[in-house]
């Protein structure tokens, strides 16, 4: 972090009244989300990586996947959600931004510092009390580390100030500052962010080029019936033999008998029959199985075909908007907890701001989808449009409205990405006003409807 983009930086956060939140993002990236005196609303992001610190503004929200809940997070939940700003500094000439906050208590004000230090290896977002006694920190640091210890409940003792003047640096205006925070979302969030887009998209191509290659090496109808019929014929003919045969004991591994049309048929024997009669249900066995397969070939080939649309559809989306490729990269990472229920196993499913989102690829997906759902889960479909269905699983806890316009823009993306865009309306209700009907048809009711238009 420069330091004369801190004083800028420290500039632009005096012209803010109250902070509406401060909070993580990723491990290391947090949102400071402001609002000046006319009521207006203004977002900057801190990257505190230890070493690689720095600031950036973007527009739009970015959404994590998952919600932090660590102490550290709950205090600064508790000490920075709704507050007045009270003061807004920079530490001399260190690389530190100190904010003074003020929250109502139930009989006095209660004043806190949300201390930002950008300071190296020892990068810290600290939360002291109006005394500087730390209350919490997202990196604690004991004196065998440091000679500054960062601990809860000791007092945070101020940093030197550096011992050689520094280089004098002109501090930006406020434009200026603006424009380097516009341009560092470019330089540095965007250009880490398409690396990992990069990473994800070989990954889904990998995926789909192993599920084409089983797709391909799959056996032929014809093949599997006309195995099955071979099986069957050899068991029918060693069965009818066994009365002209010497002894029913295996003494080779192949055998030479006459068919019931006066021909040769030499038979291979299975090596780990004991007996003819084993080696007989034996081939009876396998022309059973290979007539199974025969008959559920298609639901394979349908299975298959519709992980590969889908994988088209996802890739075709992340290329086109970059900001989901964070989400999709979740969807096998997150559950620490194992999930008892085996109707979900297999489904698509990722996470945004901590709520799982799953997704139907096909009818059989939406049925399992609506037979797992809570009563409380959120249902979501595009009207008049044979699609997937959505499913926020949230139970009582109401997502945002960031959450629910993501998932309507992702189940709309996967939709509309390769078979051309439009306006489409998607409604949503609770999973408990969703009844199932014929042919993978529901009936809903208690909806609300969002427009979408893509792309």
């Amino acid at each position: 972090m420069n330091l004369a983009l801190l004083k800028g930086i420290s500039t632009y956060l005096q012209n803010m009244e109250n902070i509406l939140c401060f909070k993580r993002k990723e491990i290391n990236l947090f949102m400071l989300l402001c609002q000046d005196k006319q009521g207006n609303k203004h977002r900057i992001y801190f990257d505190m990586t230890r070493s690689q610190s720095g600031a950036f503004i973007n527009e739009q929200e970015i959404l994590n996947t998952q919600e932090f809940k660590a102490p550290f997070d709950n205090k600064l939940a508790r000490c920075a959600t709704y507050a007045k700003i009270e003061q807004v500094r920079v530490d001399g000439e260190n690389r530190i931004l100190q904010i003074l906050i003020s929250q109502k208590g139930h009989y006095k004000l209660q004043y806190f510092w949300l201390i930002c230090e950008f300071t190296g290896k020892h990068t810290n977002v600290i939360i002291c009390d109006e005394s500087f006694v730390v209350l919490e920190a997202l990196r604690h640091i004991p004196l065998s580390k440091s000679w500054r210890e960062v601990r809860v409940g000791k007092v945070l003792q101020p940093l030197p100030q550096p011992s050689k003047k520094p280089f004098p640096q002109e501090i930006p205006s406020l434009s200026q500052t603006l424009d380097l925070l516009h341009r560092a979302y470019v330089e540095r969030y965007c250009q880490s962010h398409n690396t990992k887009k990069q990473a994800l998209l070989k990954s889904l191509h990998t995926k789909k080029e192993n599920l084409l290659q089983m797709l391909h090496t799959l056996p032929k109808y014809d093949e599997l019936l006309a195995s099955a019929k071979q099986y069957a014929h050899y068991g029918e003919v060693l069965f009818g033999s066994l009365h002209l045969l010497p002894t029913h004991k295996i003494t080779s591994s192949h055998l030479s008998l006459q068919d019931f049309d006066g021909g040769v048929l030499e038979i291979e024997l299975p090596a780990f029959a004991r007996d003819l009669q084993e080696a007989g249900n034996w081939y009876f066995t396998q022309s059973k199985k290979y007539h199974k397969k025969a008959q559920h070939l298609h639901k394979q080939i349908e299975n298959l075909q519709d992980k590969i649309d889908f994988l088209s559809d996802k890739i075709a989306l992340i290329e086109q908007c970059d900001e989901l490729s964070n989400i999709f990269a979740t969807q096998d990472k997150k559950p620490k907890t194992k999930d008892k229920s085996t109707q979900t196993k297999d489904i698509e499913s990722f996470f945004i701001e901590g709520f799982k989102i799953s997704v139907g690829r096909n009818a059989k997906e939406n049925q399992r989808l609506l037979e797992s759902a809570k009563a409380d889960d959120l249902w979501f479909h595009i009207k008049d449009v044979p699609s997937a269905h959505l499913i926020i699983h949230c139970g009582k806890t109401m997502p945002t409205n960031a959450v629910i316009e993501k998932s309507v823009e992702i189940l709309v993306g996967l939709y509309a990405v390769r078979k051309g865009g439009g306006d489409f309306v998607v409604d949503y209700t609770k999973r408990r006003f969703v009844k199932p009907a014929q042919n993978a048809q529901v009936t809903y009711a208690k909806h609300k409807s969002i427009k979408y238009k893509y792309p």
